[in-house]
């Protein structure tokens, strides 16, 4: 009986110990604002209003990592987006909305993900936008887009390299599986030492006609995109530059110039984008303030005016969705929108 009760403890301690090297975590973000914005008259149109409770970036994730011993780990994420106000899914067709991917990373290496991703200008986007591209200010209303850098890509493999003397790159490649519009690409290079980032993302995306408001066959959109900040410890600003091209369509250029300035238990955000587009240029200038009442726990208030021309119609952030709903704003609308909101971190 005791050589059994022995030998059954050997056995599992080698699983048991496999199981102490592997770490899971579940994370998110609950927000939650009370919106309004008014739409300015046009020569054809008269005034609106709207006001809206609505949810902005919430979102519940998993992570995990195992390590596989000599400077090597296996790792995933898995995070699906949700509207706190009403407890549905961001998405309603696809429940892990956000990003899903497995990788592996070795010691001196760089690491290799497969899954679902965030393109690498997004994640240069949240480094240099003061608003990290929530609330009205957000520079994704203008920036991102079929004339923009690439949001997220699906079935995608992508290297990320160690950091040498501050600098990282990443490749992506996201495959066309048989699609009309084939395989697309993306690349950055960072740089980050002491109170300065420097970024450089390029895109190069196969889009529908439809997406760009054309017909015909699929075509190429490439996008460029710079970012830059500075923290001189008692205010950080960042510029951010980008411009995009399609054949047979003009250029579409946009940029973005913002200020973080650290207030006691907050910080002051500003920030100013714009858009230029033949006959469709817009921009979004908005301030902002945070209060953090705990490192989980964040008040914000933010004011912003976004501005459209010609047939340009962009929707300010978060709620655009109920914009969406009432038809706003028409071709050319003006928008203003003030925000009050939390935002808990689990």
């Amino acid at each position: 009986m005791k050589k059994t009760i022995t030998a059954a403890a050997a056995a599992l301690a080698l699983p048991m110990a496999a199981l102490a090297q592997t770490s899971v975590a579940m994370y998110g973000i609950m927000d939650v604002s009370l919106q309004h914005l008014r739409f300015g008259s046009t020569g054809t149109r008269p005034g609106a209003s709207l006001t809206a409770l609505t949810s902005d970036t919430s979102r519940l994730g998993f992570r995990g990592t195992e390590d596989l011993g000599g400077g090597m780990k296996a790792y995933f994420k898995l995070e699906t987006g949700f509207q706190a106000d009403t407890g549905m899914q961001t998405s309603a067709t696809a429940f892990f909305n956000r990003e899903t991917y497995v990788g592996l990373a070795g010691a001196g290496l760089g690491s290799v993900q497969l899954g679902s991703q965030w393109a690498p200008g997004l994640l240069m986007a949240l480094k240099v936008d003061p608003f990290m591209r929530f609330g009205v200010g957000g520079q994704y209303t203008l920036l991102q887009g079929s004339r923009g850098y690439q949001n997220r890509y699906d079935n995608a493999v992508q290297y990320i390299s160690p950091t040498f003397g501050g600098v990282t790159a990443r490749l992506l490649g996201a495959v066309g599986e048989g699609a009309a519009t084939g395989s697309s690409y993306s690349g950055s290079v960072e740089y980050a030492g002491g109170p300065l980032f420097l970024g450089a993302v390029y895109d190069q995306v196969h889009a529908t006609p439809a997406s760009l408001g054309l017909g015909g066959d699929p075509v190429v959109s490439r996008t460029l995109s710079l970012g830059a900040t500075y923290d001189f410890s008692v205010a950080k600003v960042g510029a951010w530059y980008q411009t995009n091209r399609v054949g047979g369509l003009s250029d579409v250029n946009g940029y973005l110039l913002g200020l973080t300035v650290p207030v006691g238990a907050g910080e002051i955000r500003a920030s100013y984008s714009h858009r230029s587009a033949t006959n469709a240029s817009a921009s979004l200038l908005a301030i902002g303030y945070g209060h953090y009442l705990s490192k989980r726990t964040q008040l914000y208030a933010n004011v912003g005016r976004l501005s459209n021309s010609g047939v340009a119609a962009f929707r300010m952030g978060p709620a655009t969705s109920e914009q969406a709903a009432a038809g706003l704003p028409f071709p050319g609308q003006d928008t203003t929108g003030y925000q009050f909101g939390i935002r808990h971190f689990f």
